[in-house]
């Protein structure tokens, strides 16, 4: 044995220290946080055997909840991921864009159990307009509502609370985050391929364009990013026969006679079918004032001076749903108004859905920016 002992006491040794050391860092915050950031990207980019997540942590709790917002009030369901244990936790809003079964979508799915399993309970709402693909301001109060019932939660802590807004659902988390009744316990925001103007973004999904680097470039859009947005103008079209007119209209290819629609309609019909950003521009800045309103409060740059918290941009350089050259200028209008947003410009995404495909250099490079990102925003609800 003792032949033995002195023949492999190195290889018995290394181990140990390496052991010994992992324990170690381990006692280290900064460190912790890197690895669970770090764990939580496999959960996200692609379905895992259960052994694997399990080594990322305990699988969470999923409760839902039923909560009422509005005036006149009306119900609504939130998704609950819940670390299991005692004592009051970080916490993360989500409020995911435009699909009717987001809560059920496998990426949404396996990022708040990812979350909920380094330790951060998890709240998804269902938005009542978005999720039947329309993007409205009644939305706001639903995820106003929903933080406050978070903060109230014995198994958060209210001073670790975040908001994170993923596509067009970004624009209603920014309302939300200035909202007064909230605005100074927010954490931290997040925008995942978000945007900055609603007037913009309409521009360019209906004329396939987009304004990058002060010129008009060429951008296809992906026809859910056009289905939503036809979706919406016709929500804000007050009459109901004008809205099944034109819904008919617009499904079979044909225009409906301007003489015999208000001008609310008149005007939805014509940025719909236009296909020229100037024109398109100039239509849009003669909304009615009700039409008008509504696109104001759509419109993230119009809460940048409320916001009350340090604000977090990702977004994809190929995103054919919501042009990166919004979360651009959402970026450059936070500094401007004397802020400083963490933004990370990546590519391995396709709006909010992984991308692999890309080369190993470039992918490290934006897989290092992305981390640096989560790691910055996990950081401040520890």
């Amino acid at each position: 044995m003792k032949d033995f002992l002195r023949r492999y006491w190195l290889a018995f040794l290394i181990p140990c220290l390496a052991v010994a050391l992992a324990a170690s860092l381990w006692q280290v915050p900064a460190w912790r946080l890197s690895v669970r950031t770090l764990l939580l990207y496999p959960q996200v980019l692609m379905p895992l055997p259960g052994p694997v997540l399990d080594a990322a942590g305990p699988a969470p709790r999923l409760d839902t909840v039923t909560l009422r917002a509005g005036q006149p009030p009306e119900s609504f369901e939130a998704d609950i991921y819940r670390p299991p244990g005692e004592g009051p936790r970080g916490a993360v809003l989500v409020v995911i864009g435009a699909a009717p079964a987001a809560r059920r979508d496998p990426r949404a799915v396996r990022l708040a159990e990812g979350v909920a399993r380094s330790g951060l309970v998890v709240m998804m709402p269902v938005l009542p307009r978005l999720s039947r693909k329309v993007l409205s301001p009644e939305d706001v109060e639903v995820v106003v509502q929903s933080f406050l019932y978070l903060r109230q939660q014995p198994y958060v802590d209210p001073g670790r609370v975040a908001i994170l807004g993923f596509s067009v659902g970004e624009g209603i988390a920014v309302a939300a985050a200035a909202d007064p009744r909230i605005r100074d316990d927010v954490r931290a925001l997040g925008s995942f391929g978000g945007y900055h103007d609603v007037r913009e973004l309409i521009v360019s999904v209906a004329t396939g364009t987009i304004l990058a680097d002060g010129e008009r470039q060429p951008w296809q859009p992906d026809p859910w990013a056009r289905e939503v947005l036809k979706t919406s103008l016709l929500y804000f079209v007050p009459d109901r026969r004008e809205r099944d007119l034109l819904a008919a209209a617009l499904d079979s290819g044909t225009r409906v006679p301007v003489g015999g629609l208000s001008a609310t309609a008149s005007l939805v019909q014509a940025v719909l079918l236009e296909r020229d950003p100037v024109r398109a521009r100039d239509l849009l800045a003669q909304a009615p004032p009700e039409l008008a309103r509504t696109l104001d409060l759509l419109s993230p740059r119009s809460y940048l001076d409320r916001l009350r918290t340090e604000v977090f941009i990702v977004a994809d350089r190929h995103d054919p749903l919501v042009p990166y050259s919004e979360s651009q200028r959402l970026r450059d209008d936070l500094r401007r108004r004397g802020q400083d947003p963490r933004y990370a410009e990546i590519a391995i995404f396709r709006h909010v859905t992984p991308a692999l495909e890309t080369n190993p250099v470039s992918f490290l490079v934006d897989f290092t920016r992305l981390f640096l990102q989560t790691y910055a925003l996990l950081d401040r609800l520890s």
